[in-house]
């Protein structure tokens, strides 16, 4: 049997690059990877403006007054965002401005407009008034051009994905297309003579509604694939054949169930015969009969019937390699270590992956019973615990490794 880690390996490395590039739209952008360099088309901020509401003034003006008593100068002008200075500010002078608006000319610092004391109306020449500074030193409040990214910087990285901050950035730097990867192209194969789909209201004696298939679909597409097949073969060699011919064109093709060595179990055989079989059996729990290989163009997983097994068969290998074919940096789930808070019985020779719930000091808690039928155990899993293949039974306390999940 393949170790974990000697499969994830060898399942990565069947990629050598993404997918093909291709435009989105920025507001479809969302969850997708960056597919090359995405430098600064402009400075940001464009131009000075203000940080605060307040006053703009010269420094050297400020600096004239006493901290107690405080400097009184007419208001020249007046600066809202969204318009431009008339003229450059002269020494002496205010000019009321408001969050980012444009710096004037020869203002040097902002007094926020809680440091000040504003008089409606001043001398003859003071149309806007007067403001006197109560706190002349606390000016500044100045952000500078260029100062978050200057043009052509680099804004984001290949392979990053695009979350709320990233579109925020694009946006600001006028982007409306993002080249992006595309996105995987997925079949789903579901086998067994018990299954029925949901269309089926009524199970007959000795009959189950195909779980795999929904549950599949919905993790493929919080991975970033996309579904664009459906089969379902009864567990005859010739129906699995045919259902691997409905499932050409694809870029990854996923099968559950029929991967074992039983006497209806046909998966592997068929894929021997049509395609490549790179490994069918690793040293984990649950999950023991996983199938990697190609059929034609595609690549192909032959993931456990089990609901759970195929799920965290799932998690463990197909998204990582989804991930890594739409072109994202971080193929991985995220690992943290958590503090068992009950006892965690565990057998040598494999390597586990429990489900487990999270309090918000990181104590993890089994998700009840981790039969591989369980699907139930799936519900409110946070993390999956990793219980070393060379570890036996660990106590309360113990702090492990994790796969974060939500």
């Amino acid at each position: 049997m393949q170790s974990y880690d000697e499969a994830l390996a060898q399942i990565l490395g069947s990629v050598t690059v993404p997918l093909a590039t291709e435009l989105v739209p920025l507001k479809q952008a969302r969850g997708r990877a960056v597919a090359s360099d995405i430098l600064a088309t402009c400075d940001l901020p464009p131009f000075d403006n203000s940080m605060v509401d307040g006053y703009a003034v010269r420094a050297a003006s400020v600096g004239s007054a006493s901290e107690e008593l405080g400097l009184s100068l007419p208001i020249t002008m007046e600066i809202p965002a969204g318009s431009w200075p008339t003229r450059a500010l002269n020494a002496g002078e205010a000019a009321r401005i408001f969050t980012g608006a444009p710096i004037p000319q020869g203002c040097d610092a902002v007094v926020m407009v809680e440091d000040t004391d504003e008089r409606e109306h001043g001398d003859e020449d003071d149309e806007l008034g007067r403001v006197t500074l109560r706190h002349p030193g606390s000016g500044g409040y100045i952000r500078r051009r260029g100062s978050d990214l200057v043009t052509g910087a680099l804004a984001i990285p290949a392979g990053t994905t695009l979350c709320a901050g990233e579109i925020g950035l694009l946006a600001a730097l006028g982007l409306t297309e993002i080249p992006c990867p595309r996105r995987p192209r997925v079949g789903i194969l579901s086998t067994g003579d018990e299954l029925i789909s949901l269309a089926h209201t009524v199970l007959q004696p000795g009959q189950i509604r195909d779980s795999n298939g929904p549950a599949l679909a919905a993790a493929i597409e919080e991975a970033g694939g996309m579904v664009v097949r459906r089969a379902h073969a009864k567990d005859t060699p010739e129906a699995v054949s045919e259902a691997f011919t409905k499932l050409s064109g694809c870029d990854l093709i996923i099968a559950s169930g029929g991967v074992s060595v039983g006497d209806h179990d046909h998966v592997k055989a068929v894929l021997e015969a049509q395609g490549t079989l790179s490994f069918w059996r690793i040293a984990i729990k649950p999950g023991k009969p996983l199938a990697f290989g190609t059929l034609g163009d595609a690549l192909f997983f032959g993931l456990p019937g089990n609901p759970v097994s195929s799920l965290v068969t799932f998690e463990l290998f197909v998204r990582p390699l989804l991930r890594k074919l739409a072109g994202h940096m971080g193929c991985l789930r995220p690992q943290i270590t958590v503090t068992l808070a009950t006892p965690l019985a565990h057998t040598l020779g494999r390597r586990e992956f429990v489900r487990a719930s999270l309090d918000d000091n990181l104590r993890a808690t089994p998700t009840g019973a981790q039969g591989s039928h369980r699907t139930s155990s799936m519900v409110g899993a946070d993390v999956l615990i990793i219980a070393h293949e060379h570890h036996g039974d660990y106590p309360t306390g113990a702090a492990l490794p994790a796969l974060v999940l939500s």
